[in-house]
């Protein structure tokens, strides 16, 4: 437990609250870019070989991003119908995030675009996965499925939900980080229509989508919820 709480505290969650419900408190900076790789709409259907060939580019462009220390963890979004994958990312700025994926040849080839947002999340994503990449450099890759869930403002979000809601939706965040289950979580800046992201381990989406479908501000109308099943590399994130 101790490097879990160091990193991921309930401190932590409950720093963010404010952030999301649009309540006064201490907004926590970006440590982060948070990104989606989606396909451009009505992309051309290309030949096997050359949507090979760009595929296969793309991924090498994705490890020298690794290798460089500025990708902390990435990975395809499973779920059909929405973004293609996802990037998140040691950035300076939105700028440098989306100049970075601009350089992506399946960008470049008009088979990908990406949206960045700036992101608070809890430190360390990806240092332990590559310091045990770099003691076994062969140890075979294990991919596992995390629940990516999105929160983002309804109509009724206006200047936010009232205090009784907000302080519900701290109490609701603490009892999430107790089941354990929380590989991250944090909000998003840029003043988007997106509030946080929430990454959930060992959960089934629809499991996923149900327990933050049960935040008060969810409930009350204030906020929706997207879900993403997720596959990424496993140790990406702290363990309880």
């Amino acid at each position: 437990m101790k490097a879990f709480s160091a990193t991921f505290s309930l401190a932590f969650l409950l720093s963010f609250a404010p952030a999301i419900a649009g309540q006064p408190g201490d907004f926590p900076k970006p440590n982060y870019c948070f990104a989606f790789l989606n396909a451009v709409p009505n992309r051309p259907n290309l030949p096997e070989k050359e949507a090979m060939e760009i595929q296969k580019r793309h991924l090498g462009h994705l490890e020298s991003l690794w290798q460089k220390g500025w990708l902390q963890a990435a990975g395809p979004i499973l779920s059909p119908g929405g973004p293609r994958g996802v990037l998140i990312s040691k950035c300076k700025s939105v700028q440098e995030a989306n100049e970075l994926a601009s350089e992506d040849p399946a960008v470049q080839n008009k088979r990908l675009f990406v949206e960045s947002y700036q992101w608070t999340g809890p430190e360390g994503i990806g240092e332990a996965y590559r310091k045990a990449k770099a003691a076994n450099p062969d140890a075979k890759e294990q991919m596992i499925k995390y629940s990516l869930v999105m929160v983002s403002k309804s109509a009724e979000w206006r200047d936010g939900p009232p205090k009784d809601v907000f302080e519900a939706h701290g109490t609701h965040l603490g009892e999430l980080l107790k089941t354990g289950k929380v590989a991250a979580a944090g909000p998003l800046h840029n003043d988007s229509k997106w509030l946080a992201v929430i990454i959930l381990r060992d959960t089934p989406l629809a499991d996923a989508r149900s327990m933050i479908e049960r935040d008060p501000i969810v409930k009350g109308g204030f906020a929706a919820v997207e879900a993403y099943e997720w596959l990424a590399s496993d140790g990406l994130f702290p363990q309880p």
